[in-house]
């Protein structure tokens, strides 16, 4: 068990499955301690050599993110810097969603490794973590 695995909110799980390190959020209504690791759990995907890809699940998740939590989600890009890249998937349950994250992953010039999905975790969306 990871030393953020107790702070983490009952509504985010994580597992892997072969090279994809998975994270399924079911609410979005967090703690910022519960943010926090959240973070640090994304942190640990990443760095974690034998994952290749990651896949965030947000198909099932209720509210949005409080003003705190995406303040604490911009300032994380700083933290990341230096950590490899590795392709990563959202699943979302809305063609609007997945068109603002597909948008901002363009805005950004990382399309080629971020991309959104308005679907299940289905066969385009390994072929994209995995290729």
């Amino acid at each position: 068990m990871s030393t953020f695995d107790s702070r983490l909110p009952k509504t985010t799980t994580h597992w892997k499955e072969g090279q994809i390190f998975i994270i399924k959020h079911d609410s979005f209504r967090v703690t910022l301690e519960e943010g926090q690791a959240i973070a640090e759990l994304l942190r640990y995907a990443i760095e974690d050599r034998s994952t290749k890809a990651l896949l965030i699940n947000n198909r099932q998740a209720k509210g949005a993110w409080s003003k705190e939590i995406n303040e604490l989600w911009e300032g994380g890009s700083n933290n990341t810097e230096n950590l490899p890249v590795k392709k990563m998937a959202t699943l979302t349950n809305s063609a609007i969603t997945t068109m603002q994250i597909n948008r901002i992953s363009k805005s950004n010039g990382i399309e080629a490794w971020s991309k959104a999905f308005n679907s299940e975790f289905n066969d385009e969306v390994r072929d994209f973590l995995l290729k």
